[in-house]
């Protein structure tokens, strides 16, 4: 982060200043969803966040600002070097950090592992993958359970086995904490104004370096795994394997395979089993819509299992999956750096700016939203969706960076929530506490603690 000068034409920016030594940074830290919410509330859409004194930061809420810095004006913003020495440190050099020209030529490569009709031939998996889960739960109604580790496994599952074709789900618990220790620590180091080097033996750092090595040798022995065998199964991992830049002609180098390797499996792990956790916790508190949702479900399928062409068929059902993202996005910040000055809906921001676009805030923007703090699937029923703001609603992000992996989590979601609703009706322990974690990835601080109630015949 660098010190700002203050604007001096067009727009002037309000400014949080936060506490009047440490700025907004212990806020930051403690509390990010609480400081950019009441940010927006006091200051408005366009706000400079002190940080710390001499370093400030630009929050920008308004959809279209939020086009501005993901579409129209992309070419001027970048993900700060900040943010690449933290989350680098995980995923490596990999889509999610990666920048320019490099970053173009990984996507060329992977963009075939993502391409829809692809997509739609995993299907099977996705859906075995939860009904994986519900044999593991016959037999056992009524006990009470934590949805957030179900659907972990449940996405670590379907992620290694289409990515890998092996099912790793067996070692969630431990690739499952090394994940949160990598997390915590990588959101420390985000929030943090100054930075222990990552080589000093503080236990933080140790706990980091122990956490990495596991997840790095998973990945490093599926790979290997895959290229001494002489099976060579048509999945994402070899797609990548056999990927060629179409400018060079060039695949993978074995650190950039493992990098990207490791982003989508944080992604296909992390992201899609909170996102579904939410969904629980949304479909708990509101039993109409869970049984609304059963009866669509039911209708269609009409007890077998359901399929990607079933869908388009299941409207509701997807309009559930795409509330919870809007209410609880997995991905709820993003970070961006001017490259030169700029200027947003006439607010100066100076060269090396560090921007930051909350969609936790811009999701619940009442000027976009109405009842935005209300869980309405509706909204994303018939024309509603068309006739709002695109940069309203950015869960996967926006632009030509856009998450990579958008339709891939888009079929997957409502393929395992409809294989356990077919199954089972979900309940709430009312009173176990739902608080939202921000440390990286947006998940139920506590877990999700839920009681399965069977329906029905078992799903053939």
């Amino acid at each position: 982060m660098t010190s700002l000068p203050a604007p001096v034409a067009g727009r002037s920016f309000r400014e949080q200043r936060g506490h009047r030594l440490g700025g907004c940074l212990h806020q930051m830290r403690r509390d990010p969803l609480g400081l950019y919410t009441q940010t927006w509330r006091d200051c408005g859409d366009y706000v400079r966040l002190r940080v710390v004194p001499g370093i400030n930061c630009y929050v920008l809420t308004h959809p279209d600002a939020v086009e501005h810095v993901l579409l129209k004006g992309h070419k001027n913003y970048r993900k700060p070097d900040i943010f690449y020495k933290s989350v680098g440190l995980l995923v490596g050099n990999g889509l999610f950090t990666n920048e320019g020209e490099s970053w173009a030529g990984q996507r060329r490569l992977a963009q075939p592992a993502f391409h829809s009709q692809y997509l739609s031939q995993l299907g099977p998996l996705m859906v075995e993958g939860a009904r994986a889960f519900v044999r593991e739960q016959e037999g056992f109604q009524g006990r009470v359970i934590d949805m957030v580790d179900g659907m972990m496994k449940v996405g670590l599952r379907i992620a290694s086995t289409t990515l890998f074709s092996a099912d790793i789900s067996g070692d969630t618990d431990a690739i499952g904490r090394a994940f949160r220790i990598a997390f915590a620590h990588i959101s420390d180091r985000l929030n943090s104004s100054q930075l222990i080097p990552n080589w000093f033996p503080t236990p933080s750092n140790l706990a980091f370096a122990k956490a990495k090595r596991l997840l790095d040798r998973a990945v490093l022995d599926l790979i290997g795994a895959r290229r001494d065998s002489a099976d060579q199964p048509n999945d994402l991992l070899n797609i990548l394997l056999n990927a060629r830049d179409e400018k060079t002609g060039d695949g993978m180098p074995r650190q950039q395979l493992m990098d990207e390797v490791l982003t989508l499996l944080t992604a296909g792990h992390e992201n899609i089993g909170a996102a579904l956790s939410w969904t629980w916790y949304l479909l708990g508190l509101h039993p109409g819509v869970q049984e609304d949702v059963h009866d669509e479900i039911d209708a269609r399928l009409q007890g077998r299992s359901v399929a990607v062409d079933d869908l388009p068929h299941l409207p509701l059902l997807k309009a559930v999956f795409e509330e919870s993202l809007r209410l609880y996005p997995p991905g709820w910040g993003e970070l961006r750096e001017t490259i030169s000055a700029d200027e947003v809906n006439g607010y100066p921001i100076p060269a090396r700016s560090i921007i930051i676009l909350c969609q936790w805030v811009t999701h619940r923007h009442p000027g976009f939203w109405d009842e935005p703090e209300r869980f309405k699937p509706g909204r994303f029923l018939g024309s509603a969706a068309a006739d709002r703001h695109r940069f309203a609603y950015f869960p996967f992000g926006g632009g030509p960076r856009i998450c990579i992996g958008m339709q891939f989590a888009l079929i997957e979601g409502p393929l395992v929530l409809a294989t356990i609703l077919q199954r089972f009706r979900v309940e709430l322990v009312s009173d176990h506490p739902v608080v939202p974690d921000a440390t990286f990835t947006l998940r139920p601080k506590h877990g999700l603690k839920v009681v399965l109630h069977p329906r029905g015949a078992k799903v053939s």
